[in-house]
């Protein structure tokens, strides 16, 4: 179920959060998550999913990030989640436990 007044800067701080988990990484090495292809698509998938792509918010984390690079990757990633088992299968897990934190 859709939250339409949900707190943005939270759901992307529970995003960054899980991938960074799955990583095995801290924050201060977030740009690893844009290094794993896998992980970058999931991120791009996430964030455009939960309205999470503000760009003042990413790019606190991921400067050289802009509105182009959003719409490059998120179609790149919309192509690789139907071909890809691995990235759908994250995915739907992902989903699953932004869902469970909320």
């Amino acid at each position: 179920m859709s939250n339409y007044f949900n707190d943005k800067r939270g759901q992307y701080e529970k995003i960054i959060n899980i991938l960074c988990e799955y990583k095995g990484i801290n924050r201060e090495k977030l740009l690893e998550i844009l290094k794993d292809k896998e992980c970058k698509y999931l991120f791009f998938l996430l964030i455009k999913k939960y309205g999470c792509d503000d760009m003042k918010m990413i790019q606190q984390d991921f400067p050289s990030i802009n509105t182009k690079n959003i719409n490059s990757n998120f179609r790149k990633a919309r192509e690789k989640i139907l071909l890809n088992t691995k990235i759908r299968n994250m995915y739907f897990e992902a989903e699953n436990v932004l869902e469970k934190i909320e």
